[in-house]
């Protein structure tokens, strides 16, 4: 299972949010049609491979962004009211997470930043950043083709 793979599994377990991956332009143009409170799980751009003696773990840096509708015009204690929300999406999602067992458990500060009227359709949000390492990664086999390893069954991916 991919690192996206693990991230949806926990993210399909929280009830009433819809699960995005994609970069922030076509998002922008799916959030018309998807209904909301949303989890961007926005293409990583860089992350490490952490090579063990017997797996390979992909450890992402990883941006997520927890959304809800807001009106254009938004009031500003009704939009807080939909930033704490989101937050506490964010919050659900971490404790998630720690639980699930597919990463190594998430500590410390995490820091996050609201924004608004950043995409076309009118929702408003946090985005937090996550380096998330798998705790179980590629196993590593003597008897087994580099190709078997990274690709499985036969090596033809």
């Amino acid at each position: 299972m991919t690192v996206e793979q693990k991230i949806k599994t926990i993210v399909d377990k929280m009830e009433g949010v819809t699960y995005i991956f994609d970069n922030w332009q076509a998002a922008n143009v799916r959030l018309d049609k998807e209904s909301l409170p949303a989890v961007l799980n926005v293409l990583p751009v860089s992350g490490v491979f952490n090579l063990g003696v017997t797996q390979l773990k992909d450890c992402p840096n990883c941006m997520l962004a927890f959304m809800d509708k807001t009106h254009f015009d938004f009031d500003g204690t009704e939009n807080d009211r939909i930033i704490e929300g989101c937050k506490n999406l964010a919050k659900e999602f971490i404790l998630s997470l720690n639980s699930s067992g597919l990463f190594k458990p998430v500590s410390g500060d995490i820091p996050y930043s609201v924004f608004y009227d950043k995409l076309d359709v009118n929702v408003t949000g946090i985005v937090i950043e996550l380096k998330l390492e798998e705790t179980r990664g590629i196993v590593m086999c003597p008897t087994k083709s580099v190709k078997e390893i990274v690709y499985g069954g036969n090596g033809k991916g």
